[in-house]
């Protein structure tokens, strides 16, 4: 009797209604549950691949200035190997001046130590570094007794010195491994924590643990010279030493050095478990009980109506309708009218702040194109001083240097004040940028040549701009030195700026030369001076490709490039 009494009540008949509306939602509610503990597993391990990464800033840092370092010595090498007195200097003072390294020295192509820091003279075409180095015929890095000390390890960077496309000899720089230890720290080994950064061939370069146990901590199923390519990605696997771990590959040095984070294996909880199972099962179930008592107690008259107000009210707050934006519910309950309350004193002080968001903008905006103006005065006034210092000098050789170093730092002016002249601060037009240049550089010639321009304004970004107008800076220098007189009598340069199709733009540069001439231009485009490399790191940087064209009239230097620059 008592359960078909039950049976016929609201309750009874609103459970089974609602269990049946509810049942479609309780489905999509499941899976967007196992979405999101999914989703949560998986910036777990972001989490853990972030702080292996973080693990490892310090000895990305030491690498990258070791990088750096060793390439400005392979470019002065060549001139050093011929000169071994002031060489020797040279790398001493290197050592002096930069105390991170024990060692600094270059070699020739057959291994003999043409000079070092430390004064020793010695044939090392045998040692590892020396080897590996050789067989590359790139940049690489070494663990082996150092030159300097053979009692210790050291960590080396062997950088080859080029002549055209030989390789003539080798600079390499000694890292005590006492300094590259020093990033692992002891917080990381109280958790249990451990790394070591590897080479592209598997060797390993530094590590948390004592050198001859390191490889005992990186994951036996995968070899060492294939660990490189699981960079980015996170695992369990079994380590060398046989225990089960949780590991974490990054690049540190893209394509060269990477560091193996290894974890304990209950590290796993983060990533799975039957918690997991739970939580995803926990919320449709209480989404289906807290909907059978809401339909209890009369969803529509107490709540649903009003909600449906108050989500209309934030809808047109939310599409900028500030006019009618103050909530008005009819006979609401007290806790309705208390949100009512609450939205309307949200919506009064959103107001204020949007209105005190737009003065701090303004003033931040005035403020940043002071700085510009301040910027592009201050480079003005070097620029200056430069053509000052260029008048009081009786040499052309420094005059050159001063000129161009004038012409480059004015370029950079050009750049800062189309920023504090352009209403969007964020962009730089083409149009005013090339007309600048070309108007200095016009100012520098004189009448040696005539110089036509026809650009199209287009929005640049600032990087693309800086290296924009370096590039052109050095390019139009160029091509009115080397101006020639056309068949019409007249030398001219011209200057075409426009933006493709594929939304890449195209810059010429294009000079008059005299039928016969011999092709200066070109061979100073193509030379490996300070101006020709110069606008090959700019081309670079821009992510474009360079092409000169040369005819009995004409000679041409173009380049078409991306506006989203690498």
């Amino acid at each position: 009797m008592f359960e078909r009494y039950l049976s016929r009540g609201l309750f009874f008949r609103l459970a089974i209604l609602m269990s049946f509306a509810l049942l479609p939602l309780g489905l999509i509610a499941l899976y967007q549950t196992y979405t999101v503990v999914d989703e949560a597993a998986r910036l777990s391990r972001v989490a853990i691949l972030a702080r292996t990464e973080r693990a490892a800033i310090g000895e990305r840092e030491l690498l990258q200035r070791s990088q750096g370092a060793a390439n400005t010595l392979a470019s002065i090498g060549g001139t050093l190997m011929r000169e071994r007195g002031a060489c020797a200097d040279v790398m001493r003072g290197f050592v002096s001046d930069h105390p991170e390294y024990s060692f600094a020295g270059l070699t020739d192509a057959d291994g003999n130590l043409i000079c070092a820091s430390d004064n020793t003279g010695k044939d090392v075409s045998e040692e590892a570094f020396f080897i590996k180095a050789s067989n590359k015929g790139a940049p690489v890095f070494s663990v082996d007794r150092s030159l300097a000390d053979r009692e210790r390890l050291q960590l080396s960077l062997t950088y080859p010195i080029r002549d055209g496309d030989a390789v003539v000899g080798f600079a390499t720089l000694g890292i005590p491994k006492s300094l590259t230890s020093v990033f692992f720290t002891e917080k990381w080994q109280l958790e249990g924590i451990k790394f070591a950064t590897i080479d592209a061939d598997g060797d390993i370069l530094s590590s948390s643990d004592v050198f001859p146990q390191a490889g005992l901590l990186l994951p036996a199923s995968i070899e060492r010279d294939k660990l490189l390519g699981y960079s980015g990605q996170t695992f369990f696997a079994q380590s060398t030493a046989g225990n089960d771990r949780f590991f974490a590959i990054s690049e540190v040095i893209p394509g060269q050095v990477a560091v193996v984070g290894s974890w304990p294996a209950d590290i796993s909880d983060l990533a799975s478990g039957p918690g997991r199972w739970l939580l995803t099962l926990a919320f449709p179930v209480l989404m289906w009980v807290a909907g059978i008592g809401v339909a209890v107690f009369g969803l529509h008259q107490l709540v649903i109506r009003h909600l449906s107000d108050l989500r209309t009210a934030m809808r047109r707050y939310a599409l900028g309708e500030r006019e009618h934006a103050q909530l008005q519910l009819i006979n609401p309950p007290r806790e309705f009218s208390e949100a009512q309350q609450s939205f309307n004193r949200m919506v009064m002080i959103l107001s204020n702040a949007e209105s005190r968001r737009e003065i701090d903008l303004q003033e931040k905006t005035v403020l940043l194109r002071e700085v510009h103006h301040r910027v592009k005065n201050n480079l003005q006034l070097i620029a200056s001083i430069m053509n000052m210092q260029a008048r009081g000098t009786k040499s052309e050789e420094v005059r050159g240097v001063l000129s161009q170093l004038q012409r480059r730092v004015r370029g950079l002016a050009a750049i800062h004040r189309s920023l504090n002249t352009n209403p969007d601060s964020t962009a730089v037009d083409s149009r005013e940028l090339i007309e600048t240049l070309v108007g200095e550089a016009r100012l520098q010639s004189g009448a040696a040549a005539e110089i036509r321009t026809e650009v199209q304004p287009v929005p640049l970004e600032q990087d693309t701009a800086v290296n924009l107008s370096m590039l052109l800076a050095e390019a139009l220098s160029n091509a009115i030195k080397f101006a020639s007189l056309c068949p019409e009598g007249q030398r001219t340069v011209d200057v075409q700026f426009f933006l493709l199709d594929d939304d890449r733009c195209h810059l010429v540069i294009r000079n008059s030369r005299t039928a016969g001439a011999g092709d200066d231009a070109a061979d100073t485009a193509g030379s490996a001076g300070l101006g020709a490399r110069l606008m090959k790191a700019f081309a670079s940087q821009l992510g474009g490709e360079q092409n000169i064209r040369t005819t009995e009239t004409t000679f041409t230097y173009d380049i078409v490039f991306s506006l989203d620059t690498p």
